[in-house]
């Protein structure tokens, strides 16, 4: 395979993905020899996005490569995305655990009640919390594909940075953010 053959993997690999892609992935997906000969095409792909003046960038974060909507772009088009995976219930349940990370599981059952069983199931399994056993509870945090699905930075606790996400009322997490915090002064 040619070099400009592996260039369009890459390309087509970091298009289709919704999250970023570690540079091994990347080198194994196009079939590249080196991490080096990986890199050099992934700098070649991002510098021909940036003089070509398009919507669209190619970035490197810890995490991987990614191609994304440039940010001055992305209020006229963000409609276009998925809605959340999650239902309302889900939704309001991982919100609980972002804002209150780490949160023990008992006292996410106790506000969200018997359904967050089932809402801790689906997150669960869809990665983007975690639990690790305290007693006879779980400590719940949210984790690095929250980060990713998300795209929220996180301050050096490695907690959202809540009150700029709940700002941001047009995204999934912002919105059910802002209705946890709703029930909270509404119970006080």
């Amino acid at each position: 395979m040619d070099r400009l053959e592996k260039e369009k993997i890459l390309e087509a690999a970091l298009f289709m993905s919704p999250k970023p892609l570690p540079l091994e992935e990347l080198k194994a997906i196009a079939e590249i020899d080196s991490r080096l000969q990986t890199k050099a095409l992934l700098d070649e792909l991002i510098y021909f996005y940036k003089t070509r003046k398009t919507a669209l960038e190619i970035v490197e974060s810890p995490i991987g490569y990614q191609m994304r909507v440039k940010e001055e772009y992305e209020d006229k088009v963000k409609h276009f995305a998925q809605d959340s995976m999650f239902s309302r219930g889900v939704m309001k349940t991982l919100a609980l655990i972002a804002y209150k990370q780490p949160i023990n599981q008992s006292l996410v059952v106790a506000y969200r009640n018997n359904k967050a069983y089932d809402h801790l199931k689906i997150l669960l399994e869809a990665g983007f919390v975690k639990r690790e056993p305290k007693g006879r509870t779980f400590v719940l945090t949210t984790t690095t594909k929250f980060i990713e699905y998300f795209g929220k930075e996180f301050n050096k606790d490695k907690k959202p940075t809540i009150a700029q996400t709940a700002k941001d009322t047009k995204s999934p997490i912002g919105h059910a953010i802002n209705k946890v915090l709703e029930e909270k002064e509404d119970e006080e």
